[in-house]
Formats: structure tokens, sequence, C-alpha cells
């Protein structure tokens, strides 16, 4: 049995891949709630990563905030990077030093490639678990970070309730690619930059 831990497991990115993996019975999928494992705390981090042992982290917990850095808001922008930065070291640091072996997927974005204005906190985090990943892949570990763009989710659809839903990636067709991730059909220390144009192409690589 392989034993896969997502986190932000409430977000539908994370149940969209849980749903894609229940289905083959060798994965045995972990989504624990914030209350569970609260990236932002590393005791606990370490604590969950001790008990559960997971073989493959898929690093999807995210926030986002859309305020201008002029406001000064600065303890909201840092709460953005505990959780998407800090968090994702936290997690996969935690996991290492007790199984070197392990499977790192990292859920980045296209905004860490893209300018977004008063998305600052969230482009320069996905921007970095990016570099992030190359890094790890470097160092020998088995790494990929998987960017979405636009997908169709309810955080998106708060954010722009009036969206063509038609033009988003569908978290279904996302949650595909990352098994295929897992199954090693892609380069390790890769960004894949994937939307609504480009879905068909990994799917179908």
């Amino acid at each position: 049995m392989i034993k896969v831990l997502i986190t932000g497991g409430n977000g539908d990115i994370a149940k969209a891949i849980a749903r894609i993996l229940e289905k083959n019975l060798q994965y045995k999928v972990l989504l624990p709630s914030k209350e569970e494992l609260d990236v932002t705390d590393i005791d606990k981090v370490k604590s969950y990563m001790m008990k559960e042992k997971p073989d493959i982290l898929i690093n999807n917990a995210g926030a986002i905030l859309i305020d201008g850095i002029a406001n000064n808001n600065i303890n909201k922008h840092k709460n953005i990077i505990d959780v998407n930065l800090t968090g994702v070291f936290a997690c996969t640091g935690a996991l290492l030093k007790i199984n070197p072996k392990a499977k790192i997927i990292n859920i980045g974005s296209s905004a860490g490639t893209k300018i977004h204005a008063n998305w600052s906190s969230y482009c320069a985090t996905k921007a970095a678990v990016i570099m992030a990943t190359k890094c790890w892949a470097e160092e020998g570990v088995d790494a990929i970070c998987l960017s979405p763009g636009r997908t169709l989710t309810k955080m998106r659809k708060s954010m722009y309730p009036n969206e063509n839903p038609n033009s988003l990636m569908k978290v279904d067709d996302f949650a595909i690619v990352v098994k295929k991730a897992i199954e090693n059909e892609y380069p390790k220390g890769a960004n894949l930059d994937i939307n609504i144009d480009n879905i068909r192409e990994y799917i179908h690589a």
C-alpha cells in the first residue's frame, strides 16, 4: 500500500486528486484538515509525519491575498508566505528526514511565472516553490512542481463569480496529471505549467 499525504485536504484540487487515486487500491490517501495538520506549525508537522510516514507528499495547501504592498498589511502577507512557502519547506523537510526516498509533488501555480498586480505574496511564494523544487531535484530529491492555471474551484469562483466555467480547467483533469506525476511520467525537477489549453497534451503524453 502506497500512502499519499495531500495537504490542504479540504480544497477542490485535493479532493479531486484523492478521487482519482482511490480508484486504484494500491493508494491510501490522507486528507487531513487544517486542525489535523496545520502546515504553518512546524512541531505539529513533524509529529504528523512521524505518525503517518507517507510515501508521497503532495504539497497542496495554499492561500491567496489580493492586496497592494503599499497598504502595508505585512502580517496578512506573512500568513500567505507561511502557508504557501514555509509550509512546503516544513512538510517536505520533516518527511525527508524520516523517509529520504519519499516523492514530493508541489502544487505551484501559473502565477509563479506571471505578473499579477496585488497578488505579490501569492506570486512570489509560488515562484519560490518552483525554484525550490528545482533545487531539491539537484540535491537528489524526487521532486516535481505542477503549476495549474485558471481552474474551476470554489476559491476561483469566489474571486471571479461571473467567470465562464467553460474557460477553466477542470480539477479532475488536473488530478489525472498529478497521478501521472506520481507514476514518474514527467521529469524530476520540472515545473509543468498546466492550463485548459494544454491539459490534454499532458494527459495523453
